[in-house]
């Protein structure tokens, strides 16, 4: 382990490898740490705030799992806090203080990265400052693979202006510039124009990681074997039929099977004999009610498990045996209690390699632990219409754990064009004069998961996308049928 104690002026940095110190090249605190790094490319290189006394080394250790990883803890950095939020739509920037969350957003204070994370050769990085340069760095590498991990306070002092413009042209697209500078305007009555003017000369960092060797494993890890399965389905037996053949030809099989079979109708009857007609090398747990709704759904299923791994599955897809083996070996290795996989439809590719931070949620590929069960539960306020899934995930998020995606793992989507679990649904709002937009589905996901900022962001996003869909393209007369149409939706997500 290497940690490097960092001060105002980088001539001053001390760094220790086992408590003995370590010379540092001359420069800035970034272009140590990237020195130190080819140097002890098999240690982690740790960062500590010359004020503070200790190093959580221990609670560092403990989320860091695998080399793949960079953690944090301390106060955010001021630039970026009340002003990323406007031009990330993510979860990832809505972290909570003072809890372990997944985001990309560092503390200067203290934290660690594997060395081998910074072995590939950068380029020239232009330090404006450890705080803003480690930033640059965890923002650009988390999307390739690197999992980030942060316990954040919010700072107290007030925002650098021009860094955040020069923060954003170095790791996003340039017209994001342009659109905060207009949140500014539009938002805060204030035109920071000159921060804008001065960031247009800032180079973006454009660096493409090698990240998959780092993130391959040859230990062998004991695999999780006991699970059970939810599967919410409507009118698809024969569907539903070839996914049960399917968890009998596991490498590793399931406790159980959750069937909660929907039909509306309440002179039905159930359409799935062969669950009794057959011999399964699993115990089926079937429910047959009369009401339609995915979140009714899964969360009648979530209710009946018990195994310690929850697989929540789609009644319309297919897959090899080995996949359940290979998602729990993946939770195993990541030392996660939630992992997504690709969810593919015929002729698609998926062309992400490594792990990452998935900043949504699959409700129909995904495995998730028990202590993630018994703290999240399908919203019934999004009952019919679309979200309950990303919410789950803020869920899941906002509990103190993570969601990683695994593209290696595939399962093909069939996308049946029969039955379901969902049925159409004949909202209130339908036959109103002015139509929400957005649906108040989505406006009630977005008020309850994302700051402020980040749906005043999403309101101006959506008031460009819709430019001519309000039946005007005068850019007056749009923008009062616009905030007709958000207000409509405002009011209607209200009362879900």
């Amino acid at each position: 382990m290497i940690i490097l104690e960092h001060h105002i002026d980088p001539s001053q940095n001390v760094a220790y490898h086992h408590n003995e110190k370590v010379d540092v090249v001359v420069g800035a605190t970034i272009h140590q740490v990237l020195d130190l790094a080819k140097r002890f490319p098999e240690e982690w290189i740790g960062w500590k705030d010359s004020a503070r006394l200790s190093f959580e080394l221990s609670e560092f250790t403990e989320k860091a799992t695998i080399n793949c990883t960079a953690v944090s803890k301390g106060f955010a950095p001021s630039f970026i806090v009340g002003a990323i939020d406007y031009v990330e739509d993510s979860p990832f920037v809505n972290f909570k203080p003072q809890q372990w969350y997944p985001t990309w957003i560092m503390s200067a204070d203290q934290g660690m990265i594997h060395a081998s994370v910074l072995q590939t050769e950068f380029p020239q990085i232009k330090s404006v400052n450890w705080e803003y340069d480690l930033n640059v760095l965890t923002r650009t590498l988390q999307p390739k693979g690197l999992l980030c991990y942060s316990c954040l306070t919010i700072p107290q002092n007030d925002a650098h202006e021009n860094q955040i413009y020069s923060f954003v042209k170095r790791t996003s697209k340039k017209r994001w510039l342009l659109f905060l500078l207009c949140c500014h305007w539009l938002y805060e009555n204030r035109f920071p124009f000159i921060s804008f003017l001065t960031s247009l000369l800032e180079r973006p960092f454009d660096y493409d990681p090698v990240l998959l060797q780092i993130q391959k494993s040859s230990n062998e890890l004991s695999v999780h074997k006991d699970y059970d399965v939810i599967i919410p389905t409507m009118g698809r037996p024969a569907y539903l039929k070839d996914v049960l053949l399917d968890l009998s030809k596991q490498t590793v099989i399931p406790q159980q099977v959750v069937i909660i079979e929907q039909d509306e109708d309440v002179n039905s009857n159930s359409q799935l004999d062969y669950l009794t007609e057959k011999e399964w090398p699993f115990k089926i747990e079937h429910q047959f009610i009369h009401q339609s709704g995915a979140c009714n759904a899964r969360n009648l299923a979530l209710a009946k498990t018990k195994a310690p791994w929850v697989l929540l599955f789609d009644d319309d897809a297919r897959f090899d045996k080995f996949t359940l083996e290979k998602m729990l070996y993946a939770t195993s290795y990541l030392n996660v209690k939630c992992i997504n996989v690709a969810y593919i439809q015929k002729e698609e590719t998926e062309s992400q390699k490594t792990y990452k931070q998935w900043p949504y949620f699959g409700s129909g590929c995904s495995i998730v632990h028990r202590d993630i069960v018994e703290q999240c539960s399908f919203d019934m306020a999004l009952e019919h219409g679309y979200g309950e899934d990303v919410d789950y995930g803020m869920q899941i998020r906002n509990a103190g754990y993570d969601v990683v995606y695994a593209p290696q793992i595939q399962i093909l989507h069939l996308k049946a064009p029969i039955g379901g679990f969902r049925k159409p649904h004949v909202f209130p709002w339908k036959t109103d004069s002015i139509q929400p937009k957005p649906s108040p589905h989505i406006m009630y996901y977005r008020k309850k998961n994302y700051s402020v900022n980040q749906l005043l962001g999403y309101k101006l996003v959506q008031l460009f996308k819709t430019y001519g869909s309000f039946g005007t393209k005068l850019p007056w007369l749009h923008y009062q049928r616009y905030e007709k149409a958000w207000n409509q939706s405002q009011k209607w997500a209200a009362q879900l």
